[in-house]
């Protein structure tokens, strides 16, 4: 059976269970036209994309690794191979012992093996890398919060900005009437001064 995700999206699972083979093969595919960026709110996402002409390839890294083939869209001939997240993330640190270093710098940059906390992955299977990343959510979560609810941690940086700086409330308030100004709008469609 193949590794499993989160459960929010199974159909973005993979299908197969990649040998070390296929986890070499896709390593030079990537290596040939591959990318990983970083996307989401306050870029902490990870996503890898791999374009061709021909999708026979891409399938074939989707069924072992999981994601989407994207058809050619916007006038570029390519269909597209997206994976994102964990998935990306797992994929990236199968195929990384294999990658030159430019590549290696490359995925370096964008911190996607941060979870492994400096331990190189060569020879990690995909179930230690999901136990990794498994402790990894664990630990930012318990240092993020440490146990207090949100809205208490948001009163106190209020209060702290509050404090530090004399100016801070009223700004917000100005740049609250500014934007409740914005939101009103009378019958016959204008803004309201």
């Amino acid at each position: 059976m193949a590794w499993r995700s989160r459960p929010n999206r199974p159909e973005l699972d993979a299908t197969k269970v990649p040998t070390p083979i296929d986890i070499a093969w896709s390593a030079g595919v990537y290596e040939g036209e591959g990318t990983a960026r970083l996307c989401g709110r306050g870029k902490r996402s990870l996503a890898v994309s791999v374009p061709q002409k021909d999708p026979e390839i891409l399938y074939t890294l989707r069924d072992l690794f999981g994601g989407s083939v994207n058809p050619p869209s916007g006038g570029n001939p390519c269909y597209k191979w997206d994976i994102c997240g964990d998935r990306a993330r797992i994929f990236i640190s199968l195929i990384y012992s294999f990658l030159s270093s430019k590549r290696r710098a490359q995925v370096d940059g964008t911190d996607a093996l941060e979870f492994l906390r400096g331990t190189f992955p060569e020879g990690l299977s995909i179930e230690d890398l999901a136990f990794h990343l498994a402790a990894f959510y664990d630990e930012k979560r318990s240092n993020t919060w440490r146990g207090e609810n949100r809205s208490e941690i948001r009163k106190a940086n209020y209060r702290k900005r509050k404090a530090e700086d004399p100016d801070f409330l009223a700004r917000l308030v100005a740049k609250n009437r500014e934007w409740k100004a914005k939101q009103v709008v009378n019958t016959d469609g204008t803004d309201k001064p």
